[in-house]
């Protein structure tokens, strides 16, 4: 029942309609043949006048006989094929030329090249053509002048000669020459006004030009302008797009916040270089649709320059995409050297983060460039990014030493006691050997007593020293400050027992570093004076034979 309902309502609505719609359509098409036949019975007269006319010039010029000019013949049968063409274009609306030419399937580069330059050269020659005409009027105008100037003078001269002589033949001949010299005079005159008006007229264009910029632009913004922005906006509009499919498939794939693989880098590198290359085809589909050849050309020109340019970079290129995908010198997570600087590779990408987190703005983002060339290495545990960190005391092999108030990648800055700064590049200061106090140092110095004290000399008197600078430097610093005390004896001089007395402190008491090494000095001087040690001089004892 259903089925045959269906089947009446077809019959009923449907089928009229589409009949309905099938007859309009059926009278469009007739009422379209009717007016291109009647255009063509219009157009196609004056063409057949045309072909009879070049058809008469040929036979008039092949029936000159041996006065034959067979380039204008050639000139001649070319009008009359483009006229039979455009004839055969009226009237079937085929090209008869295209049509006997299909099969040839030749390729001419000079005149594809010369076809894409075209519509430059046309808009240069466009553009360019009144300021090339007006200096042709100008240069032209130059001639003229000096023409008229030497006319003139030839005529004033014959005259003032005609007015010397009575012979009747130099008479009748400076007469025939004044004739001709009147006449070329003339002809400058009016061809020096001629070339000054056209001058002006040219430069009346020109200012009338400079008035309608603003209507020159309307018409580049409504027919070219909106071209290129459509174009632009195609490329931008793929661009984004494929970001937003780019984060949406990391995600869908579970890749984010993950270590990047190997085809995890490989989608990162083709991605982007196939997102721009649809880009570039959407915008040349864009400016063939809208017919701006002039667009298309200068797209399909940058196109080559830019594969051009690839082919030239093409050994760089290749060490940039082994870097790229983690196959390179230099890899991500492992420690580079910049500028003589330790960086550890965070993130490897077109534009690569190297970050040092022991130096203030220690983070850098390079092209990928710039790494080829570079080698990196795995960092070893616990090993120190730069030897000081910001507030540490240092000792350089210099000789300076000071607190470190700023560390950068490019430079070091240390404030040393009383409040002067000095200022290291970053590589001089690492060339310099800091020694970093903060963390503990020793002050030590050399310490030697008279030969008369020989028998204790290994025995009490290092027991003596040593608790007399243990108490003397309790007294001076914080309790835990001391590590250590150590005094060993060193050597037997030539003219004193010599002992090594060694203090260790706590980087907490660096910044007395200074006043430490005083201080041990000035307290086995004490010792000294306390215990009746003889410090001795160096001597010379001379033996008499």
């Amino acid at each position: 029942m259903k089925q045959l309902l269906l089947a009446l309502i077809t019959l009923v609505f449907v089928t009229p309609a589409l009949a309905q719609d099938d007859s309009e359509t059926a009278s469009q098409e007739a009422e379209q043949i009717v007016e291109r036949a009647e255009n063509t019975v219009s157009i196609l007269q004056p063409l057949l006048d045309l072909e009879r006319e070049l058809e008469r010039r040929i036979e008039d010029l092949t029936a000159q006989g041996d006065r034959i000019d067979p380039e204008e013949i050639a000139l001649v049968q070319t009008e009359l094929d483009n006229a039979r063409d455009q004839i055969s274009l009226v009237v079937a609306g085929v090209s008869e030329r295209d049509y006997r030419t299909l099969d040839e399937g030749k390729f001419d580069l000079n005149a594809e090249v010369q076809n894409l330059l075209e519509p430059f050269v046309l808009v240069l020659n466009e553009a360019t053509s009144d300021a090339r005409q007006l200096e042709r009027t100008r240069r032209a105008l130059d001639v003229a002048v000096r023409r008229l100037d030497n006319a003139t003078i030839a005529t004033e001269n014959i005259r003032a000669a005609l007015e010397q002589t009575s012979d009747p033949a130099i008479t009748e001949r400076l007469e025939s020459d004044l004739l001709i010299w009147e006449e070329r005079l003339t002809l400058q005159e009016t061809n020096v006004e001629a070339l000054n008006q056209q001058i002006s007229d040219l430069q009346s264009a020109r200012t009338t030009v400079g008035r309608n910029v603003n209507s020159a632009f309307q018409v580049f913004f409504r027919d070219r302008g909106i071209s290129l922005v459509m174009g632009i906006g195609a490329l931008i509009g793929v661009l984004i797009l494929a970001r937003i499919l780019a984060f949406a498939g990391t995600r869908a794939m579970g890749w984010r916040g993950k270590p990047k693989t190997f085809a995890m880098r490989l989608a990162g590198v083709l991605l982007p270089v196939v997102a721009v290359v649809i880009g570039i085809l959407a915008m040349m589909v864009i400016f063939n649709m809208r017919n701006d050849w002039l667009l298309l050309g200068l797209t399909i020109i940058l196109l080559l320059g830019l594969l051009w340019f690839a082919l030239k970079m093409l050994p760089s290129l290749i060490d940039q995409l082994s870097v790229l995908l983690n196959l390179g010198a230099v890899q991500e997570n492992e420690r580079v050297l910049f500028n003589g600087v330790p960086f550890t590779v965070h993130k490897l990408s077109f534009f690569t983060d190297l970050v040092n987190p022991a130096l203030d703005g220690g983070e850098f983002t390079l092209p990928v460039r710039e790494l080829v060339g570079m080698h990196s290495r795995p960092a070893a545990e616990d090993e120190a990014w730069f030897p000081s960190m910001k507030g540490d005391w240092v000792r350089l092999s210099d000789g300076n030493s000071g607190q470190v108030v700023a560390q950068t990648p490019e430079m070091v800055v240390i404030e040393a006691l009383g409040g002067s700064r000095i200022t290291y590049q970053t590589g001089d200061y690492l060339a310099a050997t800091p020694e970093n106090l903060s963390h503990g140092f020793r002050s030590e110095i050399t310490f030697g007593i008279g030969y008369q004290h020989q028998s204790e000399a290994t025995t009490t008197i290092i027991d003596q020293m040593n608790a007399g600078v243990r108490a003397h430097f309790e007294a001076l610093l914080d309790p835990g400050q001391i590590r250590d005390v150590d005094i060993e004896f060193l050597a037997a001089g030539a003219s004193s027992l010599d002992y090594e007395v060694e203090i260790d402190v706590d980087g907490s008491a660096a910044h007395r570093f200074e006043e430490i090494e005083r201080e041990l000095a000035r307290c086995m001087v004490n010792l000294a004076n306390r215990h009746g040690w003889e410090i001795p001089f160096q001597q010379v004892v001379v033996h008499r034979a």
